[in-house]
């Protein structure tokens, strides 16, 4: 089985720094919120951005889904659809990028093994 690595970035639409701000901790908030909720979901990491670019979104989060089906059932369940609607009136843009990954564990490597 392969792996389905789930990338999503938010820009918010807040009229300012400090309304953003707030709009990035509640999208976290509810993001946190599907941990342990969703089947199949194996590891989840979620945050706000904080280098400051110019093409830098707000918000993003990573889900690793045990399988291409996991994550095509995420879609519709129902803490997801949750999550849509509460997003959605505070974002401008939205990204997503979704790969497979031969392990759901592999190894993380790090510069010092790749010299």
């Amino acid at each position: 089985m392969t792996a389905i690595v789930h990338i999503v970035a938010w820009r918010l639409n807040g009229t300012d720094e400090a309304a953003r701000l707030a709009q990035a901790q509640a999208v976290v908030a509810a993001v946190e919120a599907t941990r342990g909720r969703i089947p199949g979901l194996l590891s989840l990491d979620t945050g706000r951005n904080v280098v400051d670019a110019a093409d830098a979104w707000d918000v993003g989060a990573v889900m690793v889904f045990a399988s291409r089906a996991h994550l095509d059932a995420y879609q519709t369940h129902p803490i997801h659809l949750d999550l849509k609607a509460m997003v959605g009136p505070l974002r401008s843009a939205r990204s997503q990028l979704d790969f497979e990954r031969a392990s759901p564990h592999h190894p993380d490597t790090t510069l010092e093994s790749q010299r």
